[in-house]
């Protein structure tokens, strides 16, 4: 594993790549027939205050503010939106989303109430306007907002608590009767001091709305881009009538090759950089240009305008997605970078002061030098240590290889073997709609739905499917197999939505197995993440009870969130240690199926490296879990009423799979109580190994062979007092 050092280092040689953003950034126009021209600058910047003036520094943040676009960024942004024209949406379907935008965003508040959209608790330090307290307000008895495209309150709720005070009245309004509907409804909407409603602000105010030239403020966050660009200046128009003179509106919103625009995949634009979302609503994306001549037709006065450029350094993800294959890659060549450091002058590299004895460290450098791009962009310090013996490298580099042992030996030999490509299995999340509406909806976004022609073509047809072709898994319900190679599908509407979502096939066969009924009682003993519990709470339809433990604080907030983005309902999420729980609480009473799902080597899960590093098969690590991976299941078998218990890992080890499941069944008490479920999936061919009695009744999964992670599977059902398993 690379240390801290080694991960900084690398920073400096390789670079992620980096994410550009652009985007108008807090536009504040005031009427055009202001009673005083305000020259004083906002309080505070609210443009950011982190401006990249080192190079070498430039992971030390998320994010850096106004930074200039290189030619080159500008031409490859335009590339991508030419290339985008190309894949427009077809004529009928852009006439249709165009016709009433209103039903797509009422569909969306309908579908995710006040779950999608975060609180913008950054209003005041971008908009210090806001605040009842800011010198433009101190000597108002009452300031009036309108906040357009409210939505479910995320901006209407924050504001008026940030400023907690009866000066405030605000006005709220969205072309979602749903969204506020949502917001009406919430705890802290008091109509005293709020008034929400609906309106196409497109089109003339309705009686409820504030009156002409009453109005303050007016907060304008990413709603004029939802307006198709017709009607754009009508809204303003609108707007600008109910300001008093000497009011203000406060913008932000979507600026031309803005990230999100340079996302968009075919069939998302409609016109000039105007597109449309997964779930229908638009997005327009504009030029400062643009929105001053719209301003100006009025004559309103531009206070503040910028466009800010920001630079997105992932570096929780694109950095790490470098730092392994970098990783990866080093570690390949690793027989020869360790045969070189055999001669002692070369091994004299490792105790340089600026490698500190990293042989981490010092594999990366080999790599680069003899490899991979070179040392050009790696600090001067290390760049030495490696120049000074590069030549030495290279001619026993040039030796090794005559006995076929080089670096061409390595890639030749990776180049013959058959890599191995999974498709991306997505199950349909039945808490959040169906199987028939997640089916139809696909087919409106023109995938191309399929079903095997045989089971015996499985592999066949899954290597030569299309990108635009989805497979219905012919083994598991509501799973859908996915091309391998589709870029950024976490960014996909229906996953991020968590209307589909992301699990391995294999990792799907625990809870469609273990098939609870709804209603029932479970109890899912290593849980973290989630993914087991939330796919046995879809099959259970949100009915009943599921206790879902972990012993890692972390890793129970963390599925805390993913099964409450999930829309699971009757997970109750837990830290304990499960070997401690009393099994015969009576809170447990009614628990008749469990998931055994305990720590495992992880050595079945694909592109771990373990066939670079040797993976986790150390023969005393291997007994160690296989002993604690016994004795959980052992427990487990333990509830009083337990009728059914899947016991799982990712693992290919048989210490920690068959060898598990013969030492259990050896126990007097699970002899007495429990069998393993014969013809367990029957059509699932590869079973558990043949030279075990028990084998034939388990399942394993092999990435050559069903195309998936590698796994094992076996389930328990308690036996009745005829010898029969009980259903």
């Amino acid at each position: 594993m690379a240390t801290d050092a080694l991960y900084y280092e690398v920073a400096e040689i390789i670079r992620s790549v980096l994410a550009k953003e652009r985007s108008v950034r807090t536009a504040v126009y005031g009427s055009s027939y202001k009673k005083k021209i305000e020259k004083k600058k906002p309080k505070c910047n609210p443009f950011g205050t982190r401006f990249l003036t080192d190079e070498t520094k430039v992971f030390e943040h998320n994010a850096w503010d106004d930074v200039e676009w290189s030619e080159e960024q500008q031409n490859e942004a335009e590339q991508i939106v030419e290339k985008q024209k190309s894949m427009k949406v077809v004529e009928e379907k852009a006439v249709e989303l165009l016709k009433n935008p209103a039903d797509q965003w009422d569909a969306f508040y309908a579908q995710n109430e006040n779950r999608f959209f975060k609180d913008r608790n950054w209003l005041l330090k971008e908009f210090p306007e806001l605040s009842v307290n800011d010198e433009r307000n101190i000597e108002k008895s009452t300031v009036s907002i309108l906040e357009v495209g409210c939505g479910v309150g995320n901006t209407t709720l924050p504001l008026m608590q940030m400023n907690n005070s009866e000066r405030i009245f605000l006005h709220s309004c969205d072309y979602s009767a749903n969204a506020v509907n949502v917001l009406k409804n919430e705890e802290k909407y008091n109509p005293e001091i709020m008034n929400a409603f609906v309106w196409d602000i497109t089109k003339p105010a309705p009686e409820n709305a504030p009156k002409k030239e009453s109005l303050d403020y007016i907060v304008c966050i990413y709603v004029l881009s939802a307006i198709h660009p017709d009607n754009i200046r009508n809204a303003i128009k609108n707007l600008y009538d109910l300001l008093k003179p000497g009011g203000m509106l406060l913008l932000k919103d979507y600026g031309r090759y803005d990230l999100t625009q340079l996302r968009f995949k075919k069939d998302r634009m409609i016109d000039e950089n105007l597109y449309c979302r997964g779930d229908g609503t638009l997005v327009y994306f504009f030029t400062m240009e643009e929105l001053e001549n719209l301003f100006g037709e009025l004559k309103m006065e531009k206070k503040v305008m910028h466009v800010d450029r920001r630079l997105i350094v992932n570096r929780a993800k694109q950095n790490k997605k470098a730092l392994l294959r970098l990783s990866v890659e080093s570690l390949k060549f690793r027989p020869v970078f360790d045969a070189i450091l055999e001669d002692k002058e070369v091994r004299k590299a490792k105790n340089d002061p600026a490698i500190q004895g990293s042989i981490d460290l010092l594999y990366v450098l080999m790599y680069e030098s003899l490899v991979g791009s070179g040392l050009n962009r790696c600090s001067p310090e290390l760049k030495n240590v490696i120049t000074r013996k590069i030549g030495l490298m290279k001619e026993i580099e040039s030796k090794l290889a005559e006995d076929g042992r080089g670096i061409k030996s390595i890639k030749e030999s990776e180049e013959n073997q058959a890599k191995i490509v999974i498709p991306r299995y997505a199950r349909i999340n039945t808490l959040k709609w169906t199987y028939e509406e997640a089916i139809k909806t696909l087919e409106s976004e023109e995938w191309k739905i399929k079903q095997f022609s045989s089971l015996d073509k499985y592999a066949a047809e899954i290597e030569k499917m299309g990108e635009d072709e989805i497979f219905i898994d012919p083994h598991v319900e509501n799973l859908l197999i996915f091309p391998p190679n589709i870029e950024n599908f976490h960014e996909y509407w229906m996953v991020e939505q968590r209307f589909v979502i992301l699990q391995d096939k294999a990792s799907c066969l625990p809870a469609f197995l273990l098939n609870p009924r709804p209603g029932s009682h479970v109890f899912d003993s290593c849980a973290a993440p989630g993914m087991k519990t939330s796919h046995a709470a879809a099959i259970m339809e949100n009915k009943g009870k599921i206790w879902a433990m972990d012993r890692a604080n972390d890793r129970v907030a963390t599925m805390k969130s993913l099964l409450d983005a999930s829309g699971v309902e009757i997970a109750s999420a837990f830290c304990g240690d499960f070997l401690k729980t009393d099994v015969n609480d009576k809170k447990f009473a009614k628990v008749k199926f469990a998931i055994v799902d305990p720590p495992c080597s992880g050595s079945g899960i694909v592109k771990r490296m373990d066939e670079i590093t040797g993976g986790n098969a150390q023969k005393e690590r291997l007994e160690k879990l296989k002993n604690l991976q016994a004795m959980i299941l052992k427990h487990a078998l333990k509830f009083p009423n337990l009728k059914r218990a899947v016991y799982s890992t990712c693992s290919i080890h048989e210490e920690e799979n068959e060898q598990v499941v013969d030492e259990v069944l050896l126990d007097t008490y699970v002899r007495q109580n429990y069998k393993l479920k014969k013809g367990v999936l029957p059509e699932w061919t590869h079973r558990g190994l043949s030279t075990y009695e028990i084998g034939e009744h388990c399942l394993r999964a092999d990435p050559k062979v069903t195309l998936t992670n590698g796994f094992f599977v076996a389930v328990f059902e308690r036996i009745k007092n005829d010898g029969e398993s009980e259903e």
